[in-house]
This record gives C-alpha cells, sequence and structure tokens, in this order.
C-alpha cells in the first residue's frame, strides 16, 4: 500500500497521528470512502486528459488504480 496516500486520506477524513498513536475519535468513514474516490477519479481525469492530449487511444486501468494506491495483487 502507499502508506503516504494513505495517511493523508485518512488525516483529511479525520484521524489524527501522535505519539500515542491513532485518533479515530474525529474520523467519518464516509468521508474517508469519498475521498477514495474523489482520488480515483482524479487519477481517471488526468490519465484521460494526458492520453487525449498525446493522441493516445488507450485510458486508464483497474491496474492503472491498484499501482496508484500501492495495491498488490
Amino acid at each position: 500500500m502507499n502508506q503516504h496516500l494513505i495517511d493523508k486520506l485518512l488525516h483529511k477524513a479525520g484521524a489524527r497521528f501522535g505519539a500515542e498513536g491513532i485518533d479515530y475519535s474525529d474520523f467519518t468513514s464516509s468521508k474517508f470512502a469519498e475521498l477514495i474516490v474523489q482520488e480515483c477519479a482524479e487519477l481517471v481525469r488526468k490519465y484521460n486528459y494526458e492520453c487525449i492530449r498525446n493522441d493516445v487511444p488507450y485510458g486508464i486501468s483497474s491496474d492503472d488504480i491498484m499501482k496508484h494506491f500501492g495495491v498488490e495483487e
């Protein structure tokens, strides 16, 4: 997993990182899910824009999204 990206999304969703570990008292799971979807959507926009700009008939694949998040099959 891309831990830096996951930590960034966790923080945006309300998790707080401290010496005692992660505090989830202000964390919202629906916000975390929304942020993941937004990250995927932005990735699709970016890839598709680059493909159109470079006249490449290839878009983003599920493998590209998994790679972005650092997920291994």
